[in-house]
């Protein structure tokens, strides 16, 4: 029904299967590991969760010294194992990344000449993730690093709905906004590089209220995958997600009555959302808790990116695991971190009121910030549960008028409580909602 370009965690799954029994400590996994090439960035975005930036960039002995301890990993390492992980995503942060595209392509071509040496699986079996504000897509630098890596790359730029958005909260430091740079790097890099790009959006109280908006734009700028999520942090109230939702059903009805449905995913309507989840179903949605890896410009590595100094600032300190000269769990705090994160499931991140909610099943979580909250990251917070709620309704309606114009007996059926969503829409509207619920 939707076009979905396919995560290479999941490409590479379905290439290679193998049998799962439900353990996720058994998964096949593709491995992401994050370098932090540089904690400085060229805008001052409003709404960054990086908020103690500096000017430090990665040394490339660093870099390297890093990509040496990849690749020496076996099966002894209990946290990088290319039997498990034989396939690894190689992603590059900021700050802003292409600031360092130098850096990162000295990097990459270190990484593949060891990993050819060595006979590595990864030499093959790699992808080169960077996500940019696009200021610096058009620097010669960058053109040839597309260029020479193109067949291993998925590089998107950020947009934030529409020029309106975009520019009241991605902005230089004096204070203009940088969308007209931005779009015009996307449109270059579709056209010239033929790339199907991806679009990310963050939804907080502030612009939650130009959802349709904003959203409906990015459609119509071309754009097929559209990833949005609202924040985790505090600040929802009941009346925004009563917003949020009538957002969602202006953003369906447009989608549906221009056909454009059929072609575009936007990942706050997914067909699988909003029901329970069975008592077996373990799996830690996070994988900040011993399935990332990530190292910031000074060679200290940390279970994601969201661990680190650059991005908890002073409200908790950085959750490291080790560094890049002695490795991983060497110090006894550490290998009992890393313990700890490893036994980290939805049950024990959860309280039954979570592990038993009715529309569990599409609900997420950040152990990072959870972390931050808490100081701990087996703990869940949730403040996004209203917005959820509110998100789930949405999805009644628009899969059941789906459903309904393609002659589908299918139903998405509401499993939200009447007391929550009377918190959210009146009892006309939900009313309609249960009859488009159930009707055949």
């Amino acid at each position: 029904m939707q076009k979905r370009i396919e995560p290479f965690q999941d490409y590479y799954n379905r290439l290679f299967p193998q049998p799962y029994n439900g353990n996720i400590h058994e998964k096949r996994l593709s491995r992401s590991v994050t370098f932090q090439v540089t904690d400085a960035c060229n805008l001052r975005c409003t709404y960054c969760y990086q908020i103690n930036k500096g000017h430090h960039v990665m040394p490339i002995s660093v870099a390297k010294k890093f990509v040496d301890y990849l690749l020496s990993a076996d099966e002894s390492n209990t946290y990088i194992n290319p039997t498990i992980s034989p396939a690894i995503i190689l992603e590059f942060i900021g700050g802003e990344p292409l600031l360092e595209i130098d850096l990162i392509d000295r990097i990459i071509d270190y990484f593949l000449d060891q990993a050819i040496k060595k006979h590595h699986p990864w030499a093959k079996n790699y992808m080169i993730s960077i996500c940019s504000n696009g200021i610096l897509y058009f620097k010669p630098e960058f053109q040839a690093f597309i260029k020479k890596h193109r067949s291993h790359l998925s590089f998107s730029i950020s947009i934030d709905g529409n020029k309106k958005l975009h520019d009241a909260c991605r902005v230089f430091p004096d204070g203009s906004g940088s969308y007209d740079i931005a779009i015009k790097g996307v449109r270059h890099y579709r056209e010239h590089w033929h790339g199907d790009m991806g679009s990310k959006m963050t939804l907080a109280p502030g612009n939650i209220a130009y959802t349709y908006e904003a959203l409906r734009n990015l459609v119509e700028l071309g754009y097929t995958q559209i990833f949005a999520n609202c924040v985790y942090e505090k600040g929802w109230e009941p009346k925004h997600a009563t917003t949020l939702y009538f957002q969602l059903k202006k953003l369906a009805d447009y989608l549906i009555e221009s056909g454009k449905y059929k072609g575009v995913y936007i990942s706050l309507f997914e067909g699988d959302i909003g029901r329970p989840k069975s008592e077996h179903d373990l799996d830690n949605w996070c994988g900040g808790t011993g399935y990332m890896l990530a190292m910031d410009y000074k060679g200290d590595l940390f279970p994601c990116l969201r661990y680190m100094e650059s991005s908890l600032g002073k409200s908790a300190p950085p959750l490291i695991i080790g560094n890049v000269d002695r490795g991983i769990m060497t110090l006894p705090k550490e290998k009992q971190c890393v313990k700890c994160l490893k036994k980290i499931d939805r049950r024990t991140q959860s309280t039954d009121q979570c592990f038993y909610c009715p529309i569990a099943q599409g609900c997420s979580w950040c152990s990072a910030y959870n972390y931050q909250c808490f100081g701990t990251p087996d703990k869940r917070a949730t403040y996004i549960c209203i917005m959820h709620q509110a998100r789930v309704l949405a999805n009644v309606y628009y899969w059941n008028r789906v459903y309904r114009l393609a002659g589908n007996k299918k139903r998405f059926v509401d499993h939200v409580p009447d007391e929550w969503a009377l918190k959210i829409v009146h009892p006309d509207e939900l009313k309609m909602l249960k009859k488009l619920s159930k009707e055949q």
